[in-house]
């Protein structure tokens, strides 16, 4: 009897909210799995509007990755591993993984699995780092009121500066510190060339064809509603042998999906330096960043990240 028969069914309600459930409800739709990391549930959502699917199909995200608190990722429930049509699957470098091993060994003998890239971009955060801060919370209590962090931000706060002198300090350490974006670019280039060659889905002409121009990516795993719709598209067209629709129907399903806005409430800002060096021509001085429910030019971001200040 196989894993999918066997487990307790899971109600609506005690769903994970990252292993969400797209399209069609009815009996009859069948289940297409969209595994990888937070860009998953993104995807699965927006390949659920793709109307021309006739309902026939159910989009379910499953993350690769466990939640803050959690010993394993989220298990896709039993009632959506029934019929599973495809698998949509985020290429990963590791060799292993618990999380896609133990969804591989839910699906149906012959289950058709097409591999796509993840969005990713380092080189215009170069100071990127695990945020090791965690005060106590409750307005966000998952993933911190800053869940990136800064390096160079939290030497400076370790030096206890605060407002403006500690602008005027990390300003004056990260240019002193900027590594070589070229090389940091071209690891990113070589990265995303890399991913394609084990990906069904290409995803490198694109980024690099747009990054300069427009504001492709929030953060360094966060991507905007423009590139999503672009992903979904290409992973339809790879699909639509076993799926069905038509490209035309995509391109204007996904035009009008473009109010669901890009991926997740934050933007981190970008270095003046970076955009010069890069050549971001989307990039301005006096950009008010989204970040949760405030909007915050990059100075306005540094001083409240070092200060860690909880006052919104």
């Amino acid at each position: 009897m196989s894993a999918s028969t066997t487990e307790p069914s899971v109600d609506a309600a005690q769903r994970s909210p990252y292993a969400m459930v797209y399209g069609g409800r009815t009996p009859k739709a069948r289940t297409v799995l969209v595994y990888g990391n937070c860009q998953a549930p993104y995807l699965a959502r927006m390949l659920a509007t793709l109307d021309d699917l006739n309902d026939d199909y159910r989009f379910a995200a499953a993350l690769c990755y466990a939640l803050p608190g959690e010993a394993r990722a989220p298990a896709i429930p039993a009632e959506d591993m029934k019929d599973v049509a495809l698998l949509i699957r985020q290429y990963e470098e590791a060799k292993h993984n618990p999380a896609l091993e133990a969804l591989t060994s839910r699906l149906p003998a012959g289950c058709p699995v097409i591999r796509y890239p993840s969005f990713n971009m380092y080189c215009q955060w170069p100071f990127e780092t695990m945020e090791p801060r965690n005060p106590h919370d409750p307005a966000y209590p998952m993933w911190k009121r800053y869940p990136l962090g800064d390096m160079l931000g939290l030497q400076i706060a370790r030096s206890g500066l605060s407002g403006p002198l500690a602008v005027a300090a990390y300003m004056d350490l990260s240019q002193r510190k900027m590594p070589n974006l070229h090389v940091r670019l071209q690891r990113d280039i070589e990265r995303m060339q890399r991913y394609d060659a084990r990906s069904d889905v290409k995803l490198a002409d694109y980024v690099l064809a747009r990054f300069r121009e427009e504001h492709l990516f929030w953060t360094s795993g966060h991507v905007s509603a423009s590139a999503m719709a672009e992903l979904t598209r290409r992973v339809a067209e790879v699909a639509r042998p076993v799926l069905g629709g038509s490209n035309e129907r995509a391109a204007a399903c996904l035009a009008a999906a473009s109010h669901y806005g890009g991926m997740g409430e934050h933007q981190s800002p970008i270095h003046p330096v970076v955009a010069e060096v890069l050549g971001l021509k989307f990039w301005q001085a006096d950009y008010a960043y989204l970040w949760q429910t405030q909007h915050w030019t990059l100075y306005e971001y540094v001083q409240r990240y070092i200060e860690y200040d909880m006052n919104w």
